[in-house]
């Protein structure tokens, strides 16, 4: 695969997701599961590698989050496979792979941006859903080789009658600054009493060494 195709599915990931760490052996493959234990992981290795380590990373930590092997011959690792459907994909050409990452983190994004939606966070589940229609347009441009995939960007951006989630973001975005600002508002017209424009008088007065007012009532005392 072209470097520019690769350094743009790394730059988006980099970008809208989270980068890419490296490792050539497995002691440091180790090392940094370890230091980022409490974020999710997208592990992706050869597939000698993977058969070694994969088995041991699901038992000691469960928070890494999908396999991907890369390798020359998908029959070698059929059994590996097998024993991890639900969370290991083997692919055989570089661009497949990291168009799958970069969909299947897009769309862990998306679900991320639903619970800030349910949460009534706004700002945060707009960035979300930003950030994955991003990944989408860059994996549709690099992917050359397949139609583009359009399903997940009609979810984000609407299609037909439905409102798309970024701009349900957004319209909650709008909502919750316009009720800041109304109850801003409201706190700025509250009415005054006579007695707090009193003492605001009276405090201004005291603390103003110019008001010829206040200079000669001390002057008289």
């Amino acid at each position: 695969m072209p470097p520019d195709l690769i350094n743009s599915l790394i730059c988006a990931l980099d970008e809208n997701a989270a980068p890419f760490l490296f490792a050539d052996t497995i002691d440091k493959a180790w090392l940094l599961i370890q230091e980022h234990h409490d974020k999710q992981i997208y592990f992706i290795s050869s597939g000698s590698l993977g058969k070694q380590v994969i088995p041991n990373i699901k038992r000691v930590y469960p928070q890494v989050h999908q396999f991907y092997i890369f390798c020359g011959d998908e029959s070698n690792y059929i059994d590996l496979v097998m024993e991890n459907l639900s969370c290991l994909q083997i692919l055989s050409h570089e661009l497949n792979l990291l168009v799958r990452l970069t969909r299947d983190i897009s769309k862990r994004i998306i679900i991320q941006g639903q619970d800030y939606l349910n949460l009534n966070c706004g700002t945060d589940a707009l960035k979300c859903f930003e950030n994955a229609e991003k990944l989408e347009l860059t994996a549709n441009q690099v992917d050359k080789l397949n139609t583009p995939e359009l399903k997940t960007l009609k979810i984000l951006r609407g299609h037909g009658g439905d409102i798309g989630l970024i701009q349900r973001a957004k319209n909650m975005t709008t909502g919750q600054q316009h009720s800041h600002q109304e109850g801003a508002n409201a706190t700025n017209s509250a009415p005054r009493t006579e007695n707090e424009d009193a003492t605001d008088y009276l405090a201004s007065a005291a603390n103003d060494d110019d008001d010829p007012i206040a200079q000669e009532e001390s002057g008289g005392q």
